[in-house]
């Protein structure tokens, strides 16, 4: 679990918790109208983008360093979660005495191949991760992403635009001539890869303090993002959908990032205690993606023991909510068990 410290920027933190809230949204299918589709456009690719921002390749640092580094970071906890959930339905089918092995094993495959499926375009589908794992695809796919963006940045240096280019051309000719999601989102990594260099150079300037002062710019890239979208189309990456096209895929995901980040300056700069909330949220989203859907499915079995509609509006703002709140709680009983073996 990453910790707020002296060089971390609070409003960061800030993105990253609206960028989780956006997802258990529509995790939960909370209906906000056609604010659903906006929101939609960035909730994840946000996250490429700010992982972009926070990159850094450290002098005399190798890739074997950076990716054993990434793996402890985002591969370990797919491997844990992934094991957690095997065993949850396995404890389950073995309870309710109906375990099927040749089900395991699909099962274990979508852990193995992290993909919801393999053929995006077939009528029926084979579903591969069903058993409330298939919000951890993101971990391998921003793993594969980081590794590559490390060697582009290795070996070309300041003109690893091209290799950016290349890969990203490599992606769009793969997208639209190859209907396979290749395994732990290779071709999602590969698209993704413009935003963490839009994200790094982004950083490489004061670019809050420059918006700041031209205020044209926000209402601007606010209209250009609604434009683009509505003539693109939202999309689901992790099923490598982009709406219409590729590239305004990354620009509108480009525009709602940059908002979302100012946005969020904004709130902590002047709703302090909004944002102190935002910001514990936001320096644990890693497993409140893991966790959310779990907490979902109890919550709505807890909803149904007690009679209450889990359909409603309301109820499944309380569901969101605690789908943050008790993954938070599990986060610090975690880190506090240590310290009482410590005394």
């Amino acid at each position: 679990m990453e910790r707020i410290n002296k060089t971390r920027k609070g409003y960061l933190d800030i993105a990253k918790a609206i960028g989780i809230i956006i997802v258990l949204i529509n995790h939960m299918e909370l209906s906000l109208g056609r604010a659903n589709q906006f929101l939609g456009v960035f909730f994840v690719s946000e996250f490429f983008m700010i992982s972009g921002m926070t990159f850094r390749k450290r002098e005399g640092e190798t890739l074997r360093g950076f990716t054993a580094k990434k793996a402890k970071r985002l591969l370990l906890p797919y491997g844990i979660y992934s094991l957690f959930y095997l065993a949850w339905y396995s404890l389950r089918s073995v309870a309710a005495g109906a375990f099927d092995l040749s089900d395991f094993a699909k099962k274990l495959a979508g852990c193995l191949y992290a993909r919801t499926y393999v053929f995006p375009n077939r009528e029926n589908k084979v579903y591969l991760m069903e058993i409330m794992n298939a919000p951890l695809w993101f971990l391998p796919a921003l793993f594969i992403s980081l590794v590559v963006y490390f060697i582009l940045s290795d070996f070309l240096g300041e003109k690893k635009i091209w290799g950016v280019l290349a890969v990203f051309a490599f992606a769009m000719l793969y997208h639209y001539m190859v209907p396979v999601l290749l395994p732990w989102s290779i071709d999602t990594a590969f698209t993704m890869i413009p935003l963490l260099y839009a994200g790094e150079k982004l950083a490489g300037i004061d670019y809050v303090a420059y918006t700041r002062k031209k205020l044209w710019l926000m209402p601007m890239a606010a209209f250009l993002f609604v434009v683009i979208t509505v003539c693109n189309g939202s999309g689901n990456i992790s099923i490598g959908n982009y709406g219409k096209s590729m590239v305004l895929f990354l620009i509108s995901s480009f525009l709602g990032t940059f908002l979302c980040i100012m946005f969020s300056f904004f709130i902590e700069k002047y709703l302090h205690f909004l944002g102190k909330v935002l910001m514990i949220i936001g320096v644990n989203t890693m497993d409140i993606l893991c966790l959310h859907l779990f907490v979902f499915a109890l919550l709505q079995t807890v909803w149904g023991i007690l009679h209450i509609p889990a359909d409603l509006w309301i109820s499944k703002v309380v569901i969101i909510i605690f789908g943050m709140v008790i993954p938070i709680m599990v986060i610090k009983i975690r880190d506090f068990i240590p310290l009482l073996r410590k005394e």
